[in-house]
């Protein structure tokens, strides 16, 4: 009994660390590093994840005070969300292409986009988890961003799954199919931009 409550204490801790959010604004962080003769990166890869993912679950947190929440953030519906987060990820992009910012860091944002709607799409048929899709987005983008250094991440974000898997936070195989999401839509994508930019 020790033991379990244990493991679910620490389960709980990791989840509540390893929000999309934080492992999102981790990518776009390490992100402009990816190009050695970027200017600023460090101010870039914080902007980008000030606007991209501390805004946004700002909003969300300021809804769920007001009660606006109830029937969840699916309420209402596909297009309005994948509208708003659309516009705020192409405002984004524009900012880094006026200013000759990183490409890396657009790369990582597109990827977020597409696996975002990834999970918009998918939801009726197969649902899957967000934070889940952003571990294995992240196991998939860090070594592409910042190659064996990148790999020493692995071992969180698995921890981080492991988390997820604890009873109560979903199922094994839609967790695992989550991940394997995350790592082939958000990652593919960021390797063909990563490529096509370089």
């Amino acid at each position: 009994m020790a033991g379990t409550s244990f493991r679910r204490r620490t389960a709980r801790a990791i989840t509540a660390v390893l929000q999309p959010a934080v492992v999102w604004a981790a990518l776009l962080l390490a992100a402009p590093f990816a190009e050695p003769r970027s200017q600023y990166p460090l101010a870039w890869g914080a902007g980008a994840a000030l606007l991209v993912c501390a805004v946004p679950a700002a909003i969300l947190a300021w809804l769920g005070r007001r009660r606006d929440l109830r029937g969840g953030i699916g309420r209402f519906g596909a297009g309005p969300l994948m509208l708003c987060t659309g516009v705020l990820m192409y405002g984004t992009l524009r900012v880094i292409r006026w200013w000759h910012g990183p490409l890396a860091l657009a790369a990582v944002i597109l990827a977020m986009f597409a696996g975002y709607a990834a999970v918009l799409l998918a939801r009726r048929q197969w649902p899957l988890s967000w934070p889940a899709t952003a571990l294995g987005a992240a196991a998939a983008i860090l070594p592409q961003l910042l190659g064996m250094p990148g790999l020493l991440a692995l071992p969180v974000l698995a921890a981080g799954l492991w988390a997820a898997a604890v009873p109560g936070h979903g199922t094994a195989a839609r967790l695992a199919g989550s991940a394997l999401a995350g790592a082939v839509v958000c990652g593919g994508i960021c390797a063909l931009l990563l490529r096509a930019a370089g």
